[in-house]
């Protein structure tokens, strides 16, 4: 007789799930409100967007620092204690800046030294809560889990834009405010979740940090289907990311008030949030590769089009281009990959990974101020357009990633090619 295993209980009915989902909303929303705000608040403090670009380039290489001890920091230690700590220094760095605003010491030297810090520190602690999410949920919805993540983060996105804009036009404290209170209330969440999340089973061995480091990049370096991905992330990154701080510092300098500008990045957050609606049933039906394929055509197409763009309704149509497609890539990518990693590497793949796929944003920031201040905003624009379209040949040029099924044949796909490692179930601590 054969006996049919139970299906999971809905997402919405998984107690410790809503926690961790509320934390990261709270921290989301003040983060990207923070986010959108802060090359508004130092272009405010500064006067200059050569200045603002190279804030926002050291910014980005704080991050890129603490994304490899971040990894490992997820794998050694309770997964939920890190995350309390990631909150509570993140409430700390942002009243710091705000001291600094108001007190007038808003210099690029101590602008640019909060942002690096700040950046570094989330991505020193900030691994362990994506780290946490294969044991929150079992594997058949960590697509579902995924395609939520990008719905959640849309849906945010579209609040962030015109609210820093807002904040920012009212005083330049309120942004850093914000998100001081959502690192709180990740705080608050957080403190509320009753497991541990241990990265590994209470009996294993100790190992030493460049063992498991070592261990990472081989298991990284061993599957080509993800080196395809890094190819890919990375380029269209570093495009997609350029492109829309280009159009940003361009329309600041040219007088536009903040509160329209915001509204662009709600257009782009709402066709997000359009496609997060839409990934669920996606990523049930349609290829994995297709999914990562298609969306990045439709942001080449895009991002051509925005240098020539006659306004703020163009370039707002042409971001639903771009956004549309971005949630069931990321869910079907997303999903796949942490499918195939054993819990005792999420934080240290998703951090190397994390590493390579952002190796090259930190230029972003940099050529856009300086692209703008030395060949002006369609040159600049152009580039960014151009290393988009780079991230679309690799996708062509790979054939593995193209050749991933859709969200049920993963299991079997991955043992077909060789792709995935058993997982033995860490214990509380």
């Amino acid at each position: 007789m054969t006996t049919i295993a139970p299906a999971p209980q809905p997402l919405r009915r998984n107690a410790e799930y809503r926690r961790w989902l509320l934390g990261d909303i709270s921290l989301s929303l003040g983060t990207g409100i923070g986010t959108f705000a802060f090359p508004l608040v130092t272009y405010a403090v500064t006067g200059s967007l050569g200045a603002t670009g190279l804030v926002g380039m050291i910014q980005g290489i704080g991050g890129l620092l603490g994304m490899i001890p971040g990894g490992l920091l997820a794998d050694r230690f309770g997964r939920r204690r890190l995350r309390l700590l990631a909150g509570t220094t993140g409430a700390i760095l942002q009243a710091v800046l705000i001291a600094v605003l108001l007190a007038g010491w808003g210099s690029v030297a101590v602008l640019a030294t909060i942002a690096f810090l700040d950046r570094f520190r989330a991505a020193l602690l900030g691994a362990a809560s994506d780290a946490m999410l294969k044991q929150l949920v079992p594997p058949a919805q960590l697509a579902r889990a995924a395609a939520v993540n990008e719905g959640r983060d849309a849906a945010v996105e579209m609040a962030s834009g015109p609210l820093g804009g807002l904040l920012v036009g009212l005083a330049v404290v309120f942004p850093p405010l914000a998100q001081l209170l959502g690192n709180l209330g990740s705080v608050l969440a957080t403190w509320t979740m009753r497991g541990h999340y241990l990265p590994r089973v209470e009996d294993s061995a100790p190992t030493r940090i460049r063992d498991d480091l070592r261990e990472a990049v081989a298991w990284t370096l061993s599957q080509r289907v993800r080196l395809q991905l890094l190819g890919v992330a990375t380029l269209v990154n570093l495009g997609m990311n350029g492109i829309l701080l280009t159009v940003l510092l361009h329309l600041t300098a040219s007088g536009i008030p903040t509160g329209r500008i915001g509204l662009l990045n709600t257009v782009l957050a709402a066709s997000i949030l359009l496609g997060a609606v839409l990934a669920p049933r996606l990523v049930d039906r349609v290829s994995t590769g297709v999914l990562v394929t298609v969306p990045i055509l439709l942001m080449t197409a895009a991002g051509v089009f925005i240098p020539f763009a006659p306004g703020l309704l163009a370039i707002a149509a042409a971001y639903v281009v771009m956004g549309i497609g971005l949630a069931p890539l990321n869910a079907a990518a997303q999903g796949f990959f942490m499918h195939i990693t054993p819990v005792s590497m999420q934080g240290r793949i998703g951090a190397l990974m994390g590493m390579v796929a952002m190796g090259l944003m930190p230029l972003a920031p940099a050529l856009a101020g300086w692209g703008l201040e030395l060949a002006g905003p369609r040159p600049t624009m152009l580039l960014f357009a151009v290393i988009i379209g780079l991230g679309a040949l690799v996708v062509f040029v790979g054939k593995d990633l193209r050749r991933v099924p859709v969200a049920s044949r993963w299991e079997s796909y991955a043992r077909e090619h060789g792709l995935a490692a058993e997982d033995r179930e860490p214990a509380e601590d």
